[in-house]
């Protein structure tokens, strides 16, 4: 199949659209441990899109590309960042009703239905940042852009 058909285009596209998610949610992953303790995201999120970068050089992509693919995924990181520092503070909102004398089950159901809202929201918003991303590129870029993340991922 050459990248010029619609199923390679789409497959590649979702390839992308899936790494960077890998990547973001890495950085979710390890923020939400902290590296050590809660609340790195902001550092882990620069270092990632330090990383998506570099990587966009090595794939040809021009100053401009760049710019507007970091333009585009740095509010929706924020917002994730925004998200986890919610949740950080849901979470102790939470871990306080399991230790309350009585437990509340509606306000249990209502942090975990906030929660979900807000993450939903967030994730909503990365994956429409990584598409409109990705659509910056070529599609050569973006295959060279998929065999980078695989590389760099061990595949």
């Amino acid at each position: 199949m050459s990248l010029t058909n619609p199923k390679r285009r789409r497959f590649t596209a979702l390839a992308i659209a899936a790494s960077l998610v890998a990547i973001v949610g890495g950085t979710l992953a390890f923020a939400h441990s902290g590296g050590g303790q809660h609340g790195h995201m902001g550092r882990g999120a620069k270092d990632h899109l330090e990383h998506m970068q570099a990587m966009l050089t090595q794939i040809g992509a021009t100053d401009a590309q760049k710019a507007q693919i970091e333009g585009l995924l740095e509010p929706a990181l924020e917002e994730m960042k925004a998200a986890h520092e919610g949740h950080s503070a849901a979470f102790k909102q939470f871990h306080d009703e399991i230790t309350a004398p009585s437990i509340d089950r509606a306000r249990i159901e209502s942090l975990r239905a906030a929660q979900m809202k807000a993450l939903d929201a967030a994730s909503k918003r990365l994956v429409t940042a990584i598409s409109d991303a990705a659509e910056v590129l070529s599609p050569d870029q973006r295959a060279a852009l998929a065999r980078q993340i695989n590389k760099h991922h061990g595949g």
